[in-house]
């Protein structure tokens, strides 16, 4: 009798243990039970998407299949307490954001705070170019010029030939000089004097062996608008007689010489004079 009493105190005590765990286990559920449900829900569906794409590039699919993102699991209805489970996130490449994803805006307003004028400023040049300005004409200018007979027929005497040519220097420049200096080209037979001139102080230059040449320091200047004629006397070293003849390469050029340097000429074509001198037949 006392051994029945004792195995039904037993079963009394196991069902009572066993009805408080119950009550226990409603009243105060296991935390981690809702976390292992989302985690095994997750964990298929990322392996099943794996899955299927393997499958369509087996088979030749042309289009890139990418496992989405599965989302949260909707019977998780509050944050879980932590717990040494192993968190799972699905692998994402590095790189800049999809065209999805919200982008920070820059800092201030959205629009120009002011409209763009279609016509520049009253007060502004409507070209950044200057405005070239016109190269003022000088009003001083060189302009000489020679002038002489285009040939001079000479006299025979005992032992040469002699002559006077007549030369005209003209200023119709604007610009005052110090001196006309002459530049002297003869026929290597060939002398001039310029005695009863203010020409005078010829250097010689050089020589060849058809012609000779020397410079001459110039008479004052010319008034401006003015011309002075000179009378210079020429001699060919040659004894008369034989058939007549004429040389060539006699010419006389002058410059305006302004404290030793000489200014261009504003029509250098006038400043030289030309004369053959012809030896007539004895």
């Amino acid at each position: 009798m006392e051994q029945r009493n004792e195995r039904a105190d037993w079963l009394a005590a196991a069902f009572d243990e066993l009805s408080t765990a119950g009550f226990q286990q409603v009243v105060d559920p296991d935390p981690d039970v809702p976390r292992r449900r989302a985690y095994r829900r997750l964990r298929n569906r990322v392996v099943s998407s794996g899955i299927a794409a393997a499958v369509l590039v087996a088979i030749g699919g042309v289009g890139l299949v990418r496992p989405l993102a599965a989302p949260p699991p909707t019977d998780v209805i509050a944050p879980l307490p932590a717990t040494d489970l192993p968190s799972f996130q699905p692998d994402t490449p590095a790189g800049p954001p999809t065209s999805g994803s919200p982008t920070s805006l820059p800092s201030g307003p959205s629009t120009p705070s002011a409209t763009a004028s279609a016509s520049p400023p009253a007060d502004r040049p409507t070209s950044s170019r200057p405005t070239p300005t016109p190269t003022p004409t000088p009003t001083r200018y060189v302009d000489l010029s020679i002038s002489a007979p285009r040939s001079l027929t000479l006299e025979p005497s005992d032992t040469a030939y002699t002559g006077t040519l007549d030369v005209t220097m003209g200023n119709p420049g604007t610009r005052s000089y110090d001196a006309g200096d002459l530049i002297v080209v003869l026929p290597a037979e060939a002398t001039i004097s310029l005695k009863g001139t203010n020409i005078g102080g010829c250097f010689h230059q050089g020589q060849t062996d058809d012609l000779k040449t020397m410079t001459c320091t110039g008479d004052g200047p010319i008034p401006l608008g003015g011309t002075r004629s000179y009378q210079i006397a020429v001699t060919v070293n040659i004894a008369p007689g034989g058939p007549a003849r004429t040389l060539t390469g006699f010419a006389l050029t002058v410059r305006a010489n302004v404290s030793g340097k000489f200014p261009a000429d504003r029509s250098p074509g006038d400043n030289t004079a030309g004369i053959d001198l012809k030896l007539p037949a004895s």
